[in-house]
């Protein structure tokens, strides 16, 4: 199975762009060597099932949600803007002129942002100098209703003539995508600030330009209002795929709780089997829209708390919840606070659950965590699921189970 493209071409940025690894392999030798990586990670595991990789339904075009830096290359005494992802050795951003995993839109999106940008003569941010203002664009589309909504993030406050700059930029992207609506309808355009010297696109601070914050998206029978940093899969194709493996897992009945909820997307996936279902999610703005989904989705076993994992878990100590399902960051348990695994780790043994369910977006972070909850659970199964296919990233879903209950 192949995924070239019509006349065996392949992404002109490939080799030299940090984004794909394997565009240039059969897809099916990939899922191979993704399934041999995840077996070797854990091969000294005792009487361990390893599951076969589920592949993606469509390895090409699958990201709905891009985050691209804006950069610059000299030509001369002039400085031209240019957007794009960074090189494998992150010295330089690519001018991007197209893309094999992005959803077709939002490549025709970055194209129109990226000509925006330099006709109203805006310049990309430089860390060093302080100069400059440009630093990412985000944007992500709905699968299901085809909705777009973008952010210009900047590094200073003042957007030269912002509402002009955003009338002017709608049209241009309105001349890119079109109006059938094939490449999707945009409905939203954000000015966000960040003003810090970070690696974390987003600041908190936001101003609608144009239209509203948000896109409806649709998991099953379920509704959501996504904004820009709210957290969803990127690869809404293979995301059923993934539920269904948590689902999978639900004994019907269940007490659940939904460490790490997001907007609650898991959490309602997995309601329809639950006696109940309790989510713990830290970011506000997630938190905000997992309660209004409640109400519109007319859902009555799933509530949710606000705060992080290792504060609120402990207040839950005795109520009797049975399974644990955890969704956490790329870093694991840990979420980059030092001994805030291990803290997290102690909380779980000491609550007894018979089963934990653990997706996990980084197979490394999954082994560190696994270590830590091995006094009190064995790792019963790993099944790895290609979310971010032609690359070297991989979903994997494994479950343990209380080994004072088997």
């Amino acid at each position: 199975m192949t995924t070239t493209k019509p006349g065996g071409k392949i992404c002109t940025h490939f080799g030299t762009c940090g984004g794909c690894n394997y565009l240039d392999i059969d897809y099916t030798k990939e899922l191979r060597k993704k399934e041999q990586n995840i077996k070797e990670l854990f091969k000294t595991y005792r009487h361990l099932e390893f599951r076969t990789i589920v592949p993606s339904p469509s390895p090409e075009f699958y990201r709905h949600k891009i985050q691209l830096p804006f950069g610059r290359r000299i030509i001369g005494n002039k400085t031209l803007l240019t957007l794009g992802l960074f090189n494998k050795e992150s010295t330089f951003v690519l001018d991007q002129t197209e893309c094999d995993i992005q959803d077709p839109g939002l490549t025709e999106i970055a194209l129109a942002v990226k000509q925006w940008a330099r006709r109203e003569g805006l310049l990309p941010y430089n860390e060093k100098s302080k100069r400059g203002m440009m630093k990412y664009l985000v944007a992500r589309k709905s699968f299901s209703t085809g909705e777009i909504i973008l952010g210009i993030v900047t590094a200073k406050e003042d957007l030269p003539h912002p509402k002009d700059a955003s009338k002017r930029l709608h049209t241009a992207i309105q001349n890119r995508i079109g109006k059938t609506g094939k490449l999707g309808k945009i409905v939203g355009i954000i000015h966000n600030i960040n003003t810090k010297h970070t690696t974390m696109a987003l600041g908190r601070e936001e101003h609608l330009l144009w239209g509203r914050p948000y896109i409806h998206e649709h998991f099953g029978k379920h509704k959501f209002r996504v904004g820009l940093s709210t957290f969803l899969q990127v690869n809404p194709i293979q995301t059923p795929s993934l539920y269904n493996l948590v689902l999978d897992e639900i004994e019907p009945e269940s007490r659940v709780i939904d460490a790490y909820s997001g907007i609650g997307t898991i959490s309602f996936w997995i309601s329809g089997n639950c006696k109940e279902v309790m989510g713990i999610e830290e970011n506000p703005a997630s938190h905000r829209t997992a309660l209004e989904s409640i109400k519109y989705n007319h859902v009555h076993n799933v509530r949710f708390r606000k705060g992080r994992v290792a504060d609120v878990l402990p207040s839950l100590y005795g109520k009797n919840y049975d399974t644990l399902v955890l969704d956490p960051p790329r870093s694991g348990l840990g979420a980059e606070v030092a001994d805030l695994g291990a803290e997290v780790a102690e909380t779980i043994l000491g609550m007894g659950f018979k089963k934990i369910v653990y997706v996990s977006c980084d197979p490394m972070s999954l082994r560190e965590d696994t270590n830590l909850l091995a006094r009190q659970y064995f790792l019963n199964s790993v099944q790895p699921v290609d979310m971010f296919p032609r690359t070297d990233h991989v979903e994997t879903v494994a479950v343990f189970r209380n080994k004072n209950l088997t």
